[in-house]
């Protein structure tokens, strides 16, 4: 009969050493900025959250182990190669209800963490640091630190492992999370089209009365994106901050100051809940994009630009009755519209058809615009204009 209880007492222990499963549930919290001030690297502690993850099992009492290490790359730095800036692992601590790892607690300075259990039982725990970024090797890395207050641009890796056991002498890997960001500095927002100073509104002019608007925004990872369009009436307003702080055509509820938008960098004026713009008035616009950082969201305004929309009636007066058509001679001059177009031009008593192939790729009149806008604005040069016959 002994020999059978202790066979049975192996074989049970073994079952549950083979079906014990501890895994980990929950998120990585990236950000574009990091801020020095949020971290200590000799510590381990944050005021913000890095992760948060309920360590769980399929079975209690369990042994674990958690480590976390966050390394970098910094090729405007030299670090070539994978650099660790902190290595933190905790005791082995017996866990007996789920428990939650949360990077504000992850650190030198935590002796206890609460479990889930009801109530909650106090569980032991401690952290020491294995490895820290070396300052002797790297001080260009804790110059560039100190200097700006965040940590340099880069591809950043956190890794949140757990090691797990039936007890604290046979631990073996259970699960790990990784997760890979990219922070680099933003470039800030620039517009593109349509617009530019308010004093060149003559020259920029849009032949739609629902125009497409282009910016750049640069590497903005996870920002928020908004814009805001109002009239600019001279005989009111005397800056064009001051036509946008006083009423909108867009967004069109007058308690918003922004409208939000997708991640996009072109957004088409629409056609519901705006106010909607008309031909012959000038009309001004801005982007916003909303930043996560390690100090919570952090806004960058673009610059203002001012545009004009064209006056159909206007046009006619001066021989030209199709808008797009007025648009090229502001973007070609006078004088190279004049050969084309004028009497004994290759294109005399031509009108656009509606039909627009850029490469060979149908796109819409918005688009050829657009490109008219830029070539007006010296932003792309015409090197030769050549006529073809279908």
């Amino acid at each position: 009969m002994k020999k059978i209880s202790l066979l049975f007492c192996l074989a049970s222990a073994t079952g549950l050493l083979l079906s014990q499963k501890v895994s980990l549930d929950g998120q990585f919290y990236p950000y574009s900025t990091y801020y020095i001030s949020s971290f200590n690297l000799a510590t381990g502690e944050s005021n913000v959250p890095i992760f948060r993850y309920t360590v769980s099992s399929s079975s209690y009492p369990t042994n674990v182990k958690a480590r976390f290490t966050a390394s970098f790359l910094s090729p405007q730095l030299g670090i070539n190669e994978r650099t660790t800036l902190i290595d933190l692992e905790s005791n082995v601590f017996q866990m007996k209800a789920n428990i939650v790892l949360d990077s504000r607690n992850f650190s030198e300075n935590t002796t206890t963490l609460l479990d889930e259990a009801s109530p909650p039982n106090a569980v032991p725990i401690f952290f020491r640091s294995l490895e820290t970024i070396d300052a002797g090797k790297y001080e260009n890395v804790l110059s560039s630190i100190m200097t700006t207050g965040k940590l340099p641009d880069g591809e950043y890796r956190f890794k949140l492992s757990l090691s797990s056991g039936i007890s604290e002498f046979d631990l073996s890997i259970s699960d790990e999370k990784i997760e890979t960001i990219v922070v680099e500095s933003s470039s800030g927002v620039n517009l593109e089209s349509p617009g530019g100073l308010l004093a060149d509104t003559t020259f920029n002019v849009v032949y739609s009365t629902l125009p497409s608007f282009n910016w750049n925004k640069g590497f903005c990872r996870n920002c928020i994106t908004y814009i805001r369009v109002s009239e600019f009436k001279p005989e009111i307003h005397s800056s064009l901050e001051e036509a946008l702080d006083d009423e909108r055509t867009l967004p069109f509820n007058q308690s918003l100051e922004w409208k939000q938008l997708d991640d996009i960098s072109t957004f088409q004026y629409p056609i519901n809940d705006v106010r909607p713009l008309e031909n012959g008035k000038i009309y001004v616009w801005q982007i916003k994009t909303s930043i996560p950082t390690t100090d919570g969201m952090e806004d960058e305004t673009s610059e203002i630009y001012a545009f004009k929309i064209s006056d159909p009636s206007k046009s006619s007066k001066l021989g030209i009755k199709d808008p797009l058509l007025q648009q090229l001679k502001d973007s070609l001059g006078s004088v190279k519209f004049k050969s084309l177009f004028g009497e004994n031009g290759p294109l005399e008593d031509y009108s656009p058809t509606g039909e627009y192939l850029i490469d060979g790729s149908s796109v819409d009149q918005s688009t050829v615009s657009n490109i008219l806008i830029k070539i007006k604005n010296k932003n792309v040069k015409v090197n030769s204009v050549k006529v073809e016959n279908d």
